[in-house]
């Protein structure tokens, strides 16, 4: 008799692990939180939750801050701890591309920017997509790794529920590579909280279930209460007039689809097929640091220098060795920046760290206390007298500082700015220019870091010129704003000469070498070259890229244009206006392309592929 009985209780076990137990848990996302406009409206949600004893804990995927402030994400997590289930949380795109402390204050109050919990034989799973100054959605290399290291111990029979942000119609580049690895485990569903156009229905056979913003101030609070079934789940919305009584069903289906195979490197010139352009790639190496680059690489003429995310810094020379690594234990997301002896970074713990060129052996770290955000640029200055190469470094709260790149000391200090400086100034005639996402251009002194002048782009944050590297003639500076405007602004005065917005300009402009057009890379498919002097059409390039707002540089050589793409790719557009795909690196988008020397190239995108190739 005991033995049926033992047998019966391990049937009984064995079925509760390989078939769940029905629960319910509550999906939270969008709260955009700004003060005071959401507070009661989340404080509502928390309280209906709480009154809910069916709920076993909360799902929160994103998009908690309105302005990308600390002090909203603050507030947050003290309301957020007032659950009385457990909740799991991931930041969104907009939390992650333009926090002012660059995602740093998210990671430190909730310890991660991911999450994975197994509850009841099923194994929630969350990842971040977001990129700092990136609109578009990617999952980092490292992430991918902690996600296959949480599969590698997962159960066969463990069903697998995974979570992120869909941040716009292009959703997350490299979704398919998640995608792949769940696909090979008991992948039941994705759960995306999205912003802006219509997520797809299915990633490879595997139903989306997506989740408009959980907070709207003209219709009242909502969140999603999810119920989980041997079969289904069902969706059901939860609203401040009370729950939608008829749920989303969502079946549990077990298809299995081929995996999704992309190549992660093409050089377009090499094959037979006859190239629309007179141009030849040849590459002269490649290399896979395996790590994220939120920042390009640094090129000159006999090294190339590159730092990774988590802190790392790489130097190769010109044949692809790598000479030296060093792990400086802090976060960079900064360009670094280089001088014949000293190689300078910026981390987002706001400290500078210089490093010896020769063999990478750290020599200084110096406090700055706030997370510097702006690629770092050398010039030539002076301090005590002396001639020396001087450091700019711009930061999360407006600051940019100037040191002598040798000794770490302080030459000079401007706070104008009351806004991020996220991208590279702009060196010219003894003037630094910068924009900020205060909404203005700003113009200082580079010897001694006084304000010459100031311009305000856009009243609203979110369409400042802060994004764009500036580029210039002998008169003019040219800049864009994040709402498709282009300007062409006096050098010395400040003011604005001419304004257009019907090149759907978006973070991405250069200037030939005449200095006679300007070149711009449009939001959507099209390249526009336009005249520095007033501003009319010269050409409109159709290429098709598709939608493209990472920033990256626009350079001219020996007459031909290149440029590269969100899109992984490198085009070329000759001097007839034919243009050509010269290479493909993969679906973490090409950063900027440098000209070595001669007729020599080296590019690198945000996955640690670095490419150096020659044209002929």
């Amino acid at each position: 008799m005991k033995k049926i009985v033992l047998i019966i209780d391990l049937f009984f076990l064995f079925t509760f692990n390989i078939t769940p137990q029905n629960y319910k848990y509550a999906w939270i996302s969008g709260i955009q939180f700004e003060f005071p406009l959401v507070k009661n409206d989340l404080e509502n949600i928390i309280k209906d939750i709480n009154n809910k004893k069916e709920i076993s804990f909360v799902i929160i995927t994103g998009n908690i801050s309105k302005n990308s402030k600390n002090e909203e994400i603050d507030s947050v997590k003290i309301m957020l701890d007032n659950l009385k289930v457990p909740y799991y949380i991931i930041p969104g795109n907009d939390d992650a591309k333009l926090n002012e402390s660059c995602y740093m204050e998210f990671k430190e109050l909730w310890k991660d920017n991911k999450f994975a919990f197994n509850y009841n034989g099923i194994e929630h799973i969350g990842l971040n997509c977001g990129i700092f100054i990136r609109e578009r959605g990617h999952f980092r290399i490292e992430d991918m790794q902690w996600l296959d290291s949480i599969l590698a111990k997962l159960p066969d029979t463990d069903q697998v529920f995974f979570y992120s942000n869909f941040p716009d119609e292009n959703g997350i580049d490299n979704l398919f590579q998640a995608a792949n690895r769940l696909n090979s485990h008991n992948i039941k569903a994705f759960l995306f909280s999205f912003q802006k156009g219509i997520p797809p229905a299915a990633i490879e056979g595997i139903p989306i279930l997506s989740e408009h913003s959980s907070i709207s101030n003209n219709s009242g609070w909502k969140y999603t209460l999810v119920e989980n079934t041997s079969d289904s789940l069902f969706l059901f919305d939860v609203t401040s007039r009370g729950i939608w009584e008829t749920p989303a069903r969502f079946a549990k289906n077990d298809a299995k689809v081929d995996r999704i195979d992309s190549v992660q490197f093409i050089n377009f010139t090499s094959g037979p097929i006859k190239r629309a352009a007179s141009i030849k790639a040849e590459i002269l190496w490649q290399k896979d640091l395996n790590k994220t680059l939120s920042a390009p690489i640094v090129a000159t003429e006999n090294y190339i220098y590159a730092a990774a995310e988590n802190g790392d810094v790489f130097c190769m020379d010109m044949s692809g060795n790598l000479l030296w690594q060093n792990k400086s234990g802090e976060t960079i997301l900064s360009k670094l920046a280089v001088s014949d002896s000293i190689i300078v970074a910026g981390t987002v713990e706001g400290d500078l760290i210089s490093f010896n060129a020769a063999n990478g052996k750290i020599i200084q770290t110096l406090g700055l206390n706030e997370p510097v955000t702006s690629q770092l640029i050398t010039l030539d200055g002076e301090y005590n007298g002396t001639p020396t190469t001087c450091v700019i470094a711009g930061t999360s709260k407006g600051s940019l500082y100037c040191y002598n790149i040798n000794s770490l000391e302080m030459i000079w200090e401007n706070h104008s700015a009351q806004g991020i400086i996220a991208d590279e100034p702009l060196l010219v005639n003894d003037r630094i220019i910068y924009g900020s996402r205060d909404g203005y251009l700003y113009c200082v002194d580079a010897k001694s870091g006084v304000i010459n002048w100031k311009l305000l782009i856009n009243n609203s944050n979110d369409n400042s010129p802060f994004l764009c590297k500036p580029v210039f003639n002998e008169k003019s500076v040219f800049v864009v704003s994040l709402d498709n405007n282009i300007f062409s602004i006096d050098l010395l005065l400040g003011r604005a000469i001419w304004q257009k917005n019907n090149f759907d300009a978006y973070n991405s402009i250069g200037i030939g070498n005449s200095k006679e057009d300007i070149y711009i890379k449009s939001y959507k498919d099209n390249f526009f070259i336009v005249s520095a002097k007033n501003g009319k059409l010269v050409k409109d390039i159709e290429i098709g890229f598709g939608i493209d707002t990472a920033p990256g540089n626009i350079l001219e050589w020996n007459n031909n244009i290149l440029f590269g793409s969100q899109n992984g790719k490198i085009y070329l557009i000759d001097k007839n206006y034919k243009w050509d795909t010269l290479f493909y690196l993969g679906t973490g988008g090409v950063q900027n392309i440098y000209h070595v020397k001669d007729n020599i190239f080296a590019a690198s995108d945000i996955d640690g592929k670095i490419v150096v190739f020659k044209l002929e």
